[in-house]
């Protein structure tokens, strides 16, 4: 499992991403429980056995080029 996370606007956020075997986990739903506690708005990302570094690195420079065109 991997989070991210980030405030914008006096608003956070945050992004989970696991495989389905992790999101059944007991330990997984006390987190998000947490999280939803915190008044974050929790976005979940379920993904195959691929790689979790390749994945985070593709949102992040989706996130980048949409900053870059919100300026």
């Amino acid at each position: 499992m991997q989070i991210t996370s980030n405030e914008i606007s006096n608003a956070k956020y945050i992004q989970i991403y696991l495989t389905k075997d992790e999101l059944e986990k007991q330990e997984t739903k006390e987190v998000i429980e947490k999280y939803k506690k915190e008044k974050y708005n929790v976005a979940i990302f379920i993904t195959g056995k691929e790689n979790y570094p390749e994945i985070l690195e593709k949102i992040i420079v989706k996130q980048v080029e949409l900053n870059h065109n919100v300026c």
